[in-house]
């Protein structure tokens, strides 16, 4: 029997969204992931699924053939869920393995569970030894296994700050790290909340501890197919896996018109690039992918990449300080826009959420000075002179103008117009393929941002985005764009 016959189908995937938190109670956790759930010990099932990628429709059949860690509390999904713990604790594990060939779950420097045969049940425990970003995955036919989807984000915290300072996500912070984080909340330059404090008094209410998973993958339809068809006494021969992944041939597609005649297979490259399982529109607007704060409410983003291409990460609105590389925690934090990430690696990036740059102000970027006047905007109707931030003339702006129409032939159809706020800016990746899906479909890669929903650094006090004076006159919104079945 073939194994692609036997598996689980994900319509809508969750990704960024599951979360399991293993031993000490982390109460803070309830705002970094919906539906966390608390638990004493990991039950996995090493399945397969089939999944609806980004393009699919009923006119483009796009989907994909996954390995994948199958947790009981949830859906299936790729990749499997973040699990969180403390440093110190206990983590139990329970995995059968439901595929036809021998599997692991490996995390490096903590954990090896050793091949588990088809069919087999093991039950192990093992300490957290250390706070940090990890990735748990699959080290057997690497990188075969681990690519096809065996993979997820395996996070410990320290249990503790150091006496006297802040916290910091780590145990034995550098002294230049842990004076950033000890700057949170209580420098002219940073201004606002400390990593760890959050504040129920406003609305919605800010978290502590807030930090975000950007798990990097790339998926080949093709590929993953070819692996998941082996018979079941074959295994797929993994440096074959990796020419094929890197180097197959060009197969145009009918996004590419100037060869004919078409051929709208897949090759053997990856053609979908994902954060978390999500891509595009899905990722970049997931507030559990894309991080949504008022300024001076500073985040940590945990980046991990499953796959095998290296991706360069372009982030806009704040320059982030690299605080950590592959677990190791910088000497000099540097602060930068573009950081790269190779394949089994991972960097953590920390967000001050300090105004964007595009604020003009009298000394100098995110500074929380006084900003410029503008001038008054003959577009908008009562317009004044006013200070460019809070960003008035933005969040009154909508696009398409108010008074737009589904259907302009008919006055009672929905007004489609859209305000402009939160301030989002995008994150996408300078390695330029990974932008698109199946080949062409531009902006529905490998994309993520922050969004700024307001400013608790005002003298006036906090402000939350948006606070317009022009009300939106209607709650009905158009049709989604696209085929009927999205």
């Amino acid at each position: 029997m073939e194994k692609i016959s036997r598996r689980e189908f994900i319509k809508y995937g969750a990704g960024g969204l599951t979360a399991l938190v293993v031993g000490s109670q982390m109460d803070w956790l309830e705002n970094t992931a919906e539906g966390a759930v608390h638990v004493q010990t990991l039950n996995f099932h090493i399945t397969d699924a089939i999944k609806d990628m980004v393009t699919h429709n009923s006119l483009n059949p796009a989907q994909c053939y996954f390995w994948i860690y199958k947790e009981d509390r949830f859906p299936p999904e790729c990749p499997g869920p973040t699990i969180f713990t403390t440093q110190g604790d206990v983590v139990r594990v329970v995995i059968t393995n439901d595929l036809d060939e021998p599997h692991s779950f490996f995390i490096p420097g903590i954990f090896n569970s050793g091949p588990i045969a088809p069919g087999q049940t093991i039950k192990k425990r093992f300490v957290a030894k250390k706070a940090g970003t990890f990735l748990y995955y699959d080290n057997l036919n690497a990188p075969v296994n681990r690519v096809m989807g065996l993979h997820g984000a395996f996070i410990v915290m320290p249990r503790a700050p150091r006496p006297g300072h802040n916290f910091t996500p780590y145990e034995r912070p550098t002294p230049q790290v842990q004076m950033l984080f000890d700057d949170l909340g209580t420098t002219t330059h940073f201004p606002g909340l400390s990593w760890e404090q959050g504040d129920d008094s406003v609305t919605p209410h800010t978290a502590p501890f807030r930090q975000y998973i950007w798990l990097l993958h790339q998926a080949s339809p093709r590929l993953f197919r070819d692996v998941g068809e082996l018979p079941s006494n074959r295994i797929y021969d993994r440096r074959d896996f990796v020419l094929e992944f890197l180097n197959d041939s060009f197969i145009a597609t009918s996004n590419d018109n100037r060869v004919t005649p078409i051929n709208d297979q897949f090759n053997h490259k990856p053609h979908f690039f994902t954060i978390n399982g999500q891509s595009g529109y899905f990722s970049h607007h997931n507030p559990y992918i894309s991080p949504h704060q008022r300024v001076g409410e500073p985040v940590v983003i945990r980046v991990l990449n499953a796959g095998l291409w290296m991706h360069s990460l372009h982030i806009h609105a704040n320059h982030v300080y690299v605080i950590a590389i592959n677990g190791r925690v910088q000497s000099n934090p540097i602060w930068i826009d573009t950081f790269d990430l190779y394949p089994l690696g991972t960097f953590d990036w920390l967000v001050p959420f300090t105004r964007p740059p595009e604020v003009p102000n009298t000394r100098g970027i995110g500074f929380p000075d006084p900003p410029l006047t503008c001038l008054a905007n003959p577009q908008i109707q009562g317009s004044t002179p006013h200070p460019v931030w809070p960003p008035l003339e933005e969040i009154n702006l909508f696009i398409p103008a108010v008074g737009t129409r589904a259907n302009p032939a008919d006055p009672n159809s929905p007004d489609i117009s859209v305000q402009l706020s939160p301030l989002c800016f995008p994150m996408h990746d300078h390695n330029e393929p990974s932008q698109v899906a199946q080949g062409g479909n531009y902006n529905l890669g490998m994309i993520a941002g922050i969004n700024f929903t307001g400013d608790r650094t005002l003298p006036g006090g906090i402000i939350t985005f948006p606070k317009a004076p022009l009300e939106h006159p209607h709650n009905e919104t158009g049709p989604a764009a696209g085929h009927e079945d999205h």
